[in-house]
């Protein structure tokens, strides 16, 4: 006889996935069944900082839940799925002026700017020129791209649309030597890039998202991203781009260690009431934003023992949905800890937890 099954309630973070994206994508995935793999201090666990080891740990190992070893389930993820316009630019909080900030105007409910996609382009070239990104329209490119903050837990994806940097690289008559890239906003706002990463990187100047073309009170509507790259480099409202020859290549700004391999539990279980046998579905997403994901790790003990489930063919460039499927036999309170590791293996620094009631 088939078990019950049961979905804990998807959070409002949990609305970052829209229907026809991850849940469609979803239900067309096959489940596989998951593996254990001992506790105890992995490969990757620890980072070290500034001269400070950091090590990731579980808490609660002395509560009183129930604690179940090896759970063995059912587990599926894709890579779809894209966060609505009009909280994409608000699950970020810690640049002042690049992509981070908050909030997004141009991609409010209630835009009231226009669509403006002229840039300038400057710097160590023969001759600046103007370009309009709209009439480049041969050289249109859409994709779906993640984007994540150097600090903190939150992801966005979205389908993007724009025209490759490299085809307004190739219209400038470069100087010599030139190897850095700076795209400035309305605002004055750049972050120096080196020229060559951003060309191979495949950087967008991105003038629709997630459908909704992008509008702007001042300065060009268009925005630059990239695939793997924080989202400082993000730039919105770009009025101009500076092509230059620097003494020294800007380095690139990564994810602080302690951010990286991020997780998080879509779900919350307030209100919610399991039998003793009943399937119950666990879902939450996964980014390193530099790494594929290469597993989604699960353990029911406290961290004893963790159920290892393989993303094999997640790529670094987005997000990775994940649910898990399992059951429980024992009434009482219970504990699921997630952790992701990646195909360099890292182990998630910091944890993604959930608690539940089995009656």
């Amino acid at each position: 006889m088939n078990k019950p099954s049961q979905k804990i309630m998807a959070s409002v973070a949990g609305a970052v996935l829209l229907a026809s994206g991850a849940g469609a994508a979803f239900a067309s995935q096959q489940p596989t069944t998951a593996t254990t793999t001992e506790g105890g201090a992995p490969a990757g666990a620890t980072h070290t900082v500034a001269d400070h080891d950091i090590r990731a740990q579980w808490l609660g190992e002395e509560s009183d839940f129930v604690r179940v070893a090896d759970v063995q389930g059912t587990f599926v993820f894709d890579q779809e799925g894209v966060t609505p316009n009009d909280e994409l630019f608000n699950v970020f909080g810690t640049a002042v002026l690049s992509m981070c900030s908050k909030p997004a105007p141009e991609l409010a409910a209630e835009q009231t700017g226009v669509a403006n996609y002229y840039v300038n382009v400057g710097g160590h070239v023969k001759q600046s020129f103007t370009v309009d990104l709209s009439e480049l329209d041969a050289d249109e490119q859409e994709t779906l791209m993640g984007c994540s903050c150097a600090t903190g837990s939150p992801f966005g994806q979205a389908s993007v649309i724009g025209v490759p940097l490299a085809s307004v690289v190739g219209m400038a008559e470069l100087e010599d030597g030139v190897n850095t890239l700076t795209a400035y906003g309305a605002d004055g706002y750049g972050e120096p890039l080196p020229l060559q990463y951003a060309l191979d990187k495949n950087a967008l100047l991105v003038y629709r998202v997630n459908g909704e073309d992008l509008r702007a009170s001042e300065g060009s509507s268009a925005q630059l991203w990239m695939p793997e790259t924080v989202a400082r480099y993000f730039t919105r409202n770009i009025a101009s781009i500076e092509l230059t020859r620097e003494d020294a290549v800007p380095d690139v700004a990564s994810v602080d260690p302690m951010y990286r391999n991020k997780i998080e539990v879509k779900n919350v279980s307030d209100g919610c009431t399991f039998k003793a046998g009943d399937e119950i579905t666990f879902e939450g997403v996964a980014d390193d934003c530099g790494s594929p994901i290469a597993a989604v790790e699960f353990s029911f003990d406290g961290g004893r023992t963790w159920t290892a489930c393989t993303t094999e063919g997640a790529t670094a460039d987005k997000w990775v949905n994940w649910r898990f499927t399992a059951s429980f036999e024992e009434a009482g309170a219970y504990e699921m800890i997630a952790r992701a590791r990646t195909a360099d293996d890292v182990v998630s620094p910091l944890s993604a937890s959930l608690t539940f009631d089995v009656r």
